[in-house]
């Protein structure tokens, strides 16, 4: 498991999954218009998300939901990657790989619910639709609190660098 985690850590590695990462993100904003991908917003009631499913049309449902299986399934692999290796190199500590492990159980979990959600349309369960809605807005915050480790992780490394820089120049 160290291994991993050192590989991960690696700046080759990470230039090389913040590529794949900006690569599946343009893709996937290419095939799916970001107005109508339940996946991208925050919150949105039941009613919503089979109001955007009505707008998409059956042809646009099924180029959806291929998206979801064939982009942001694996999407999901690189951004954990990305994301643990980040957290490792920054803060050094593993017991925070939880905050990325969990954000993509929720998406799993959103995607997973967005389709099913799409092959009973037109039956509506509000059930369903309110779960994935939960889904998206819990991994949005799971999204937002790896960003802001990330952030300040950077931050206090740059002032601890600083710092240890101007106590050598003191000497």
């Amino acid at each position: 498991m160290k291994v991993i985690f050192k590989t991960l850590e690696k700046s080759s590695i990470l230039a090389f999954l913040f590529a794949l990462f900006v690569c599946f993100n343009f893709l996937l904003n290419l095939y799916m218009p970001p107005k109508l991908a339940l996946d991208l917003r925050f919150a949105y009631s039941a009613s919503e998300a089979f109001s955007v499913l009505q707008t998409m049309g059956e042809s646009m449902r099924k180029q959806y939901l291929l998206i979801i299986w064939a982009l942001d399934m694996p999407y999901m692999i690189f951004y954990l990657l990305l994301l643990i290796g980040l957290i490792c190199k920054i803060w050094k500590k593993k017991c925070l790989i939880i905050l990325p492990i969990i954000t993509v159980l929720l998406d799993l979990f959103e995607n997973l619910t967005v389709s099913v959600l799409i092959l009973r349309f037109p039956s509506e369960s509000f059930t369903l639709g309110y779960m994935a809605s939960f889904f998206s807005t819990t991994k949005w915050i799971f999204v937002g609190a790896c960003l802001l480790y990330i952030i300040v992780g950077l931050i206090r490394n740059l002032l601890y660098k600083r710092r240890t820089d101007l106590d050598l120049k003191g000497e």
